[in-house]
This record gives structure tokens, sequence and C-alpha cells, in this order.
């Protein structure tokens, strides 16, 4: 089913859109404010914090209000999804298993994996794009970041920015330059018609 008629036509932005780009951390799962801790915190540097955020990621760490919602309706409807993240898989494996991520989605993409992190370029949605054989206008990101929205939308994809309050401060890039912007996944699920 093509997006434009799962959602409704008011979504203009969605004609000849294909597939899903979603972010990772405060897109889909609400982990910023581990990943928003001040690095001094942390005696041991960086890696002390990673290990910190993976058991994090192992115990305590929850999916963002409505997403495994919104990836089961796309999956339902044959609509190609993907997480494309700075995260790398390694990092997020005990959540992997948590929630049986990979079964929600046709394939995970770590910024690891093409050389370049999301502040200095969109090459990780590019390669996502491409795995699907789709052009970014083809794709919808969606992120939690606005600067990342921004840039995306600079590159010729569609964009859905999801709030975060660990973001809060990029909010208005992100209203600014996104296709919509949205609370929570609610608003697209109830276009779908499903129950909230």
């Amino acid at each position: 089913m093509k997006l434009y008629q799962l959602f409704g036509s008011k979504y203009e932005y969605l004609k000849g859109k294909k597939a899903f780009l979603f972010d990772m951390d405060g897109t889909l799962i609400d982990s910023m404010h581990l990943w928003s801790i001040p690095g001094e915190k942390f005696p041991g540097g960086f890696e002390e914090k990673r290990e910190f955020i993976r058991g994090h990621y192992e115990t305590t760490v929850m999916p963002k209000p409505y997403a495994f919602q919104l990836l089961a309706l796309l999956k339902k409807h044959g609509v190609p999804v993907c997480i494309a993240s700075d995260t790398s898989k390694e990092l997020a494996a005990g959540m992997f298993r948590r929630f049986d991520l990979e079964g929600r989605v046709d394939f995970y993409i770590g910024s690891n994996e093409v050389g370049e992190y999301k502040q200095t370029s969109m090459k990780i949605f590019h390669a996502a794009a491409e795995r699907f054989g789709l052009t970014p206008g083809e794709c919808i990101v969606v992120e939690d970041r606005g600067k990342y929205c921004k840039a995306a939308k600079a590159e010729g994809f569609g964009v859905i920015g999801v709030y975060d309050p660990a973001c809060e401060g990029e909010l208005p890039d992100m209203k600014a330059s996104c296709d919509q912007f949205l609370m929570d996944f609610s608003e697209l699920l109830r276009s779908a018609g499903e129950e909230i």
C-alpha cells in the first residue's frame, strides 16, 4: 500500500514516498536522557559512559509512546522500514534482544558501518535508501534532532520530526525544516484508522 493512501490524503508530503528511515535514540527509544548526561560525570571517560548506557539498554530503556505500534502497522502493510542510528548495533544488542527490534524492521544500520556520524553528514540515510534501492526523495527520515532534520531535508529526504525532551533547544530548527512535527506517533496511527 502507498503511504499516501495508508495515512490519508491530508499528508501531501507522503506522495511518492515508499520507505521510512527511523533514527533510534530519542525517536523510537526513550534514551536521549542517558546520552545527554555530561561526560564529566564519568571519571572513566566516554568508554565508561558507553558501558553505563549499555547497561540501561539491557535493563531499563523503553520504547517511545506508540513507536512499536507504528512499526507494526508499517510492517503489516509491507512498507519498507529500517533503523539508521549513530548507535552501533553492538552497543544496543541487549535492547535488540529485549524488544526483538530486528523482527520489527527490515534492517539496522549504524553510523560506524558507513564511516561517518550524523553530525558530519547524512551518509547513513543515503546508505539506507540505497539498500532499499530508493532515492532520498522516495524516503521519509524520522528524527528527534532538529539539526539532523534540517540536514536531511536539505539533501532531498522527506522528514518527520519527533519531540524528545532532551532536544528541546532544537525545536525551532525542527519545526522550520521538517514536513511534519509530531509530539508522538499517535497522530499518524489515528490517521491510519488505528485505535490508540
